[in-house]
């Protein structure tokens, strides 16, 4: 009789350990319809094509079981129903990646572009289109470049606050900046560097990386480095 009872505790621990960790992987949102009491359709699969089995009303919370580029299976919270829903009627709220992002405090700058100004990129937890997306980043936004692999950059999005990948179709590498009084440009991170040029105050220049102190950029066809103290972003 023991041994059963400790068979029983080790199986329910077990079954604890594998539910924790799904909760930490767990992708949570909301339905989000043009009107404010639309309302969208549950499929059996994700396709049009697919029967109707239940519908989910604008603001509906929902767990993300599965995403794809045009469906996401979803359950609905407040009914337990889970079906597939049209991926552009879902607003992915909070995702638990493992582990927690790394927050950079300097690296290799860029932005988001994209052929139209309103656009929004995927960022996915891997290098890949086969990766879940867990956020969106908007044409212009600033990214710091923390890996490569592939086509793909891992980024950290101050905007939103995550660590991601996102293809390099999306990405322009550097920021646009100016300065915010006369600088030296110098030929390395400190004032022990030989001197290239004096950047005027007001003059444009690009961001190329950043440092705790010093950051690297690109002005009048020239590349060095200026004190953090002299510039800030457009």
């Amino acid at each position: 009789m023991k041994r059963k009872i400790s068979l029983l505790i080790a199986l329910c621990l077990i079954l604890s350990a594998f539910a924790s960790f799904a909760l930490a992987d767990t992708v949570t949102g909301y339905i989000k319809t043009p009107a404010s009491d639309g309302s969208v359709n549950i499929r059996s699969q994700g396709s049009a094509k697919y029967p109707i089995i239940g519908w989910a009303k604008n603001g509906a919370q929902v767990e993300i079981l599965y995403q794809g580029n045009y469906w996401h299976k979803v359950r609905v919270l407040s009914s337990g129903k889970v079906g597939w829903v049209y991926a552009q009627y879902v607003q992915i709220t909070s995702y638990s990646p493992d582990p927690a992002p790394y927050v950079p405090t300097d690296g290799t700058m860029a932005t988001v572009t994209t052929k139209y100004a309103g656009s929004v990129v995927n960022l996915r937890t891997g290098p890949g289109t086969e990766y879940a997306v867990v956020s969106g980043a908007r044409s212009g936004a600033s990214l710091t470049v923390l890996a490569s692999q592939g086509n793909w950059y891992q980024v950290y999005v101050p905007s939103r606050g995550v660590t991601a990948w996102i293809s390099r179709n999306y990405v322009s590498l550097g920021l646009n900046a100016y300065a915010t009084g006369d600088v030296n440009l110098r030929t390395g991170p400190g004032t022990e560097y030989a001197r290239i040029s004096v950047i005027k105050k007001g003059v444009p220049l690009n961001v190329l990386s950043q440092g705790s102190n010093w950051s690297q950029v690109y002005c009048n066809g020239q590349t060095g480095y200026i004190s953090n103290k002299y510039w800030a972003y457009r």
